[in-house]
């Protein structure tokens, strides 16, 4: 089955509401992927839900708020939202923050989000940073993971220098990334696929495939994947 590549260039109108990069329809067996943008001085929708959210910044800056206290966010920082938190995302800052988000999939199919102003858990939320982890070409290095109460997904950061290729490989849970940087070619079932800076790209399960240098540049994207209870690594620090 042919991957979906959809580039949040397509389908996100500036100015405009969120959009899904992959949505329900696109048959993801874990996850859905949204990409938003928050201006300067504006916020996210206000929200406590049953399930956990994470998020990553690519752009901006400001603050995470969870049942009332205040975390702040920059860009390059992936946030994991504990189920039934109240919490908001504030721009504090002059530039547009631009993110994406990921909700397993009962955020759509049962969209029963409370109202503002519900007091939740009071659990704080995970904040973590690109900068605390390996960026080297290598395997996927993870980022949110179980130990964090990454309950349906985890998130990891995958690299593949110039010349370098990731092996043909296959699993029996679906392949979910964001591409942060740069391009490759995507090889599924032994048909290559071009994925840019701003694609979602959803490898459906038991497909093989491969990522292959493509460009005299590097090429880093996130990787989520369903958490099977076997890839469990050490937790990193805290911001």
């Amino acid at each position: 089955m042919p991957p979906l590549i959809r580039n949040y260039r397509k389908v996100y109108q500036p100015g405009g509401p969120s959009v899904r990069l992959v949505s329900l329809e696109d048959n993801p067996p874990t996850c859905t992927m949204t990409y938003s943008v928050i201006a300067p001085g504006k916020t996210s929708s206000h929200h406590l839900h049953p399930w956990e959210h994470e998020v990553f910044i690519l752009e901006g800056s400001g603050a995470l708020v969870c049942d009332g206290r205040e975390y702040p966010i920059a860009a390059g920082d992936a946030m994991l939202i504990p189920a039934n938190v109240d919490h908001v995302t504030r721009n504090t800052g002059r530039t547009s923050i631009r993110r994406i988000e990921v909700n397993p999939l009962a955020a759509s199919r049962n969209p029963s989000a409370a109202v503002q102003g519900v007091r939740g858990t009071g659990q704080p939320p995970v904040v973590r940073n690109l900068r605390q982890i390996d960026q080297s070409d290598g395997p996927a290095r993870p980022i949110l993971n179980a130990a964090d109460g990454a309950v349906n997904y985890i998130m990891a950061f995958r690299s593949l220098d110039p010349g370098s290729v990731a092996p043909n490989h296959v699993h029996p849970a679906e392949h979910l990334a964001y591409m942060m940087e740069g391009g490759c070619d995507l090889v599924v079932d032994g048909r290559a696929y071009p994925v840019q800076e701003g694609d979602a790209v959803l490898v459906q399960p038991n497909a093989a495939h491969e990522w292959r240098s493509n460009s005299p540049r590097r090429a880093a994207w996130l990787v989520l994947t369903p958490d099977s209870g076997t890839f469990r690594p050490p937790a990193l620090p805290q911001k």
